[in-house]
């Protein structure tokens, strides 16, 4: 038998003992063209109902994933102007301390004028009353700023009120029902609707 026969019979080797490469080839290409032809099959598996639902899935999923998006979102926002709404009320608690702090300094200069006042000899004329009615400016003034700042006296009579007023004693009247203001030895004051300083009173058995 001749080589030419032997390689139509597939039975002639190489010298080196390997088949030649276009055999290796045509034993090779069948199996590779199946796979391909598998994997196509693969793919066309997918039915349209099951291209639908495996859309429909993945619409879901990025909504959520978009809910879950904007969610964060506004919670940020949210944080951003409570921190902004917390800061600003505390600036104005600080500005509000700072205000009652500064008012409640300028009150022992009032009771200093008040009390002059009291002591005032009767009879004051001429140079000493133009000196007196000039303090008397002076405490105006004073009360004006007070006002401006939204500082009011308390009522220096009427009936006791712990909230209000500070008893230095008690004692029997009979002028004075029980319970209620003899007199008071220091002016109290508010600002709006909080205690700046309370009133120093005796106080009604």
């Amino acid at each position: 038998m001749n080589q030419e026969e032997e390689r139509k019979n597939g039975s002639v080797e190489t010298g080196n003992g390997q088949l030649p490469e276009e055999v290796i080839l045509d034993a090779e290409g069948p199996e590779s063209d199946g796979a391909r032809e598998t994997e196509e099959a693969d793919e066309r598996q997918e039915t349209p109902e099951e291209s639908i639902a495996r859309l429909e899935s993945e619409l879901v999923e990025a909504q959520e994933q978009a809910a879950r998006a904007v969610d964060m979102m506004q919670r940020t926002v949210a944080e951003y102007e409570n921190a902004g709404k917390r800061r600003e009320r505390q600036h104005q608690e600080r500005i509000k301390r700072d205000k009652e702090n500064m008012m409640r300094q300028l009150l022992p200069v009032l009771d200093d004028l008040e009390l002059a006042f009291q002591n005032v000899p009767a009879g004051v004329s001429g140079e000493e009353r133009a000196w007196l009615e000039g303090f008397e400016q002076i405490q105006q003034k004073l009360l004006d700023v007070l006002a401006n700042a939204e500082v009011e006296p308390l009522a220096a009579c009427g009936e006791f009120d712990p909230t209000r007023h500070e008893a230095i004693s008690n004692e029997p009247n009979a002028d004075v029902p029980s319970g209620h203001i003899i007199q008071t030895l220091r002016t109290g004051y508010r600002i709006q609707d909080r205690i700046l300083r309370p009133a120093l009173v005796r106080v009604s058995q």
